[in-house]
């Protein structure tokens, strides 16, 4: 378990400082917090500005999404459009899954005769 401290708050005295001067640098704050009897390495100052005072957060844009380069192994790359599906085509899928077997032999049919059309 740590052992309580009973001098002054040291992370608070940073803090402090950083809010009466945010462009100081740890050099500077060691200095004038030394001054004041505080003791600080200027990686401690640099952890505590960091953690509690917070960074600006960098947006970093997405790239631009493209399409993956046919390869070997890879299907070509074809667009997607969106589909509108309805009940009616549900029921006559169903159907037809139901007359070929399933529907992994609906789905291979169904390959087939992509391959024939394009």
């Amino acid at each position: 378990m740590a052992k309580k401290s009973s001098g002054p708050n040291k992370s608070q005295a940073i803090r402090d400082y950083y809010t009466a001067n945010p462009t100081a640098k740890p050099k500077e704050v060691a200095a004038e917090l030394k001054k004041a009897g505080l003791d600080v390495s200027t990686a401690f100052i640099s952890t505590i500005r960091s953690t509690t005072m917070g960074k600006k957060k960098k947006t970093v844009k997405a790239a631009p999404r493209t399409a993956a380069k046919p390869g070997p192994g890879r299907p070509p790359v074809t667009a997607k459009k969106a589909v509108s599906i309805s009940i009616d085509s549900l029921v006559k899928a169903k159907g037809l899954v139901k007359e070929l077997g399933g529907i992994d032999n609906a789905m291979a049919t169904l390959s087939a005769l992509k391959r024939l059309t394009d």
